[in-house]
């Protein structure tokens, strides 16, 4: 097996945000990984890297690694659900589906909404026609005629996924995001 990561330097541009993905790593070679992955992300203009080990006998841990300082940030979990009883529905939100004349909306709010995130993807005419494929359900979060979020679905796999829930900054912290995700579970 041979040691290998992989960057992700999409974001740089926008966001200055450069991603590192240890893929496989031989004993003794984490150091080394890093060190490789972050030099090139920095040459191509990276200010904040951002990085994770998908290999189990390569764990990211906090602290010096290498010449390296790693710091905890956020985890990213897949959670499942079973959908044969849903907590609740949306009260004071109601969720609008995504058409073609709202997609420059849409993705001006969807890359607002998670700009701040480190794992956020900033959108562009591709992922709006993805978006609005057959099979993926997404739109907008309302409350009271005022638009406040964006939600995306994909149908395609089995089981369904929610791909991305948001709100936009300004409405955070009132409720509203519990009501989106019910929504949305309930659009699966």
């Amino acid at each position: 097996m041979e040691s290998a990561y992989q960057i992700y330097a999409e974001e740089i541009t926008a966001k200055g945000k450069g991603y590192l993905v240890i893929r496989r790593c031989r004993t003794g070679e984490l150091d080394e990984l890093l060190c490789r992955g972050r030099q090139e992300l920095l040459s191509l203009g990276a200010t904040e890297l951002l990085g994770t080990s998908r290999d189990p006998g390569a764990p990211l841990e906090e602290g010096q690694q290498g010449d390296c300082r790693l710091e905890f940030v956020r985890d990213l979990l897949e959670l499942q659900r079973d959908l044969t009883e849903l907590p609740g529905h949306p009260s004071r939100l109601r969720l609008e589906p995504l058409t073609r004349e709202r997609g420059g909306a849409w993705m001006a709010l969807h890359n607002e909404c998670f700009f701040e995130m480190p794992n956020s993807a900033t959108y562009g005419p591709a992922d709006l026609e993805r978006a609005l494929e057959e099979g993926h359900c997404c739109g907008f979060a309302v409350v009271d005629g005022v638009t406040v979020g964006v939600y995306e679905l994909d149908l395609t796999q089995e089981p369904p996924e929610i791909e991305g829930i948001a709100l936009h900054k300004d409405v955070r912290g009132r409720g509203f995001g519990r009501e989106l995700l019910y929504g949305t579970m309930a659009l699966l």
